[in-house]
């Protein structure tokens, strides 16, 4: 069976990509020019520019592409029936930890905390979007779980950033120290992180009743009171 037609151009682009993933977090967005990748990857620098217009259009492509992935990787967990919202939460959460212990997330992770605000400020990077990017799936989440009665009456986004905060933190601990006992056991992390997020987000069963009921109750003792203190 014959080559596909563009399949070397397609295994170039991909190790354009990679190479400039490498050398971004290694020596900076800023520090990496176009023929540091070309010489990366064994080619002239002006082949490069068959695959893209420059260094800006690169890292975007790269921004794309994990946006992409990462989305991909969710949408089955996003898009099963919920029959146990401990569960779903918990798979979304070691989802999100396993990914960003990847070799690919560990180096772009590098690379937007060297260089994600002067990108941002260069107007090269939304360093908000970037940061929010799948978030809009987890709002739509916790949106039904609200009106399905299994979480707080909260707002979505609020849960979310709850959801969301410590997991962030793993990564950057990750980062910084991936030796450290914490983080050696994502699933154990996860599993804990959503008991404690449950534990403040969820609605404990008839509350409502148990709440109307209890101002009765209190309404009930008042009366009782002022009627004794009546008679002495």
């Amino acid at each position: 069976m014959g080559r596909p037609r563009h399949a070397n151009g397609q295994r170039t682009r991909q190790a354009i990509l990679d190479a400039a993933l490498q050398l971004f977090a290694d020596k900076g967005y800023f520090g990496t020019s176009l023929r540091d990748i070309a010489t990366a990857v064994g080619i002239r620098e002006s082949a490069l520019y068959n695959y893209f217009k420059g260094k800006e259009a690169l890292f975007e492509a790269l921004i794309f592409s994990d946006r992409q992935r990462r989305e991909q990787s969710i949408a089955a967990v996003l898009e099963s029936p919920i029959r146990d919202v401990r569960a779903t939460l918990t798979e979304l959460a070691v989802l999100a930890l396993e990914d960003f212990a990847s070799p690919s997330q560990q180096q772009l992770f590098c690379i937007l905390m060297s260089d994600g605000i002067r990108l941002a400020r260069a107007g090269r990077l939304n360093l908000f979007d970037r940061m929010s990017s799948g978030q809009s799936r987890l709002h739509a989440l916790m949106g039904q779980l609200v009106r399905d009665g299994q979480l707080r009456d909260e707002d979505p986004r609020v849960l979310t950033m709850e959801f969301i905060g410590p997991l962030v933190l793993w990564r950057h601990l990750h980062t910084i120290e991936p030796k450290a006992p914490i983080i050696q056991d994502p699933r154990a992390f996860a599993n804990r992180h959503v008991e404690q997020f449950l534990l403040g987000a969820a609605r404990p069963a008839k509350s409502r009743s148990s709440a109307s009921g209890g101002k009765r109750r209190s309404v009930a003792r008042s009366v009782r009171s002022r009627r004794t203190s009546t008679i002495h």
